[in-house]
């Protein structure tokens, strides 16, 4: 409902002033044009900090229909390394679907970036992204772990060799005397509050997975209808301030409050004397006439 009271209003600026502040770094993806070079930090002090999921991605040179992204893999409803037909996509992919490929276990590595710049040989500002790769890709950053200890503290050189499905990468140590540690800085807060699954691949129901076999396209996401409040509570938790949550519940941003108006002379009429009173006559009641 759109109506609250005083608490409810202190509760949503107390929790605006106080819940942690959203990022809005842009994260990308890694790419490297073939013989391209490219220097890495990458964020992970342990294996279990590595994010991993099995997702189906289209089949070679197709997309999926109804998706912001049609390129972009979507999650896979089985647990891993089991196989039910509770994931319509995994049944659908052993069938032989067209479009729907096989469920694929995959990595994702959280790194920041600075290309090399081919023509001047340069690297460029660092940036953050995610490199996607086949699970199997862990098993060299657990030898990188027990090499160098905490990955966020070394620079790494990546090299691509090959294009297409011969693509490799060449993923060597860049000693420090050669490749100077500030042109990667040790700053990974683009990553602070960032979620792979909302970033990396799109997640569905099994209910929108059959839906997309049934027509070809996934079903457009219908917008959830909610009350002022609600929504207010929704703006304020990605933008914290007082400023902010008066925009968010009453609409606008609250208007900033306007000078008196100056008061407007009121000009004198200067109005007539009035007539002198008509004199009457004076009448004698000190006797009686009949």
């Amino acid at each position: 409902m759109s109506q609250f009271n005083f608490n409810d209003y202190q509760k949503v600026v107390t929790k605006a002033q106080s819940g942690p502040a959203t990022n809005s770094v842009k994260i990308g993806f890694f790419k490297l044009a073939p013989g391209a070079e490219a220097l890495v930090r990458i964020d992970c002090s342990s294996l279990d900090s590595l994010k991993f999921a099995t997702v189906h991605a289209p089949a070679f040179g197709k997309k999926f229909e109804g998706l912001g992204s049609g390129f972009t893999p979507v999650s896979c409803l089985n647990e891993v390394g089991s196989y039910s037909d509770s994931c319509p996509f995994c049944k659908a992919a052993a069938e032989g679907h067209e479009v729907v490929g096989k469920a694929a276990k995959k990595v994702y590595v959280q790194m920041l970036v600075s290309y090399k710049d081919a023509s001047t040989g340069q690297w460029a500002a660092p940036l953050p992204v995610v490199w996607e790769r086949p699970a199997g890709f862990s098993t060299e950053l657990a030898a990188k772990l027990n090499n160098y200890g905490d990955l966020r503290k070394v620079l790494f050189k990546v090299t691509r060799i090959g294009a297409g499905k011969d693509t490799k990468y060449s993923f060597d140590y860049a000693m420090p005397a050669v490749f100077k540690p500030e042109l990667v800085p040790e700053d990974f807060s683009a990553f602070d509050n960032f979620s792979i699954n909302k970033h990396s691949y799109w997640e569905k129901s099994a209910e929108e997975l059959q839906a997309y076999l049934d027509t070809g396209s996934f079903p457009a996401v219908e917008a959830k209808q909610v009350g002022p409040n609600e929504a207010a509570k929704a703006i304020v938790e990605q933008a914290g301030g007082e400023a902010k949550v008066e925009e968010a519940l009453f609409g606008t941003a609250a208007p900033a409050p306007q000078p008196a108006p100056a008061p407007v002379a009121t000009p004198v009429v200067e109005q007539p004397a009035p007539a002198p009173a008509e004199e009457k006559p004076v009448r004698n009641f000190s006797g009686f006439s009949f």
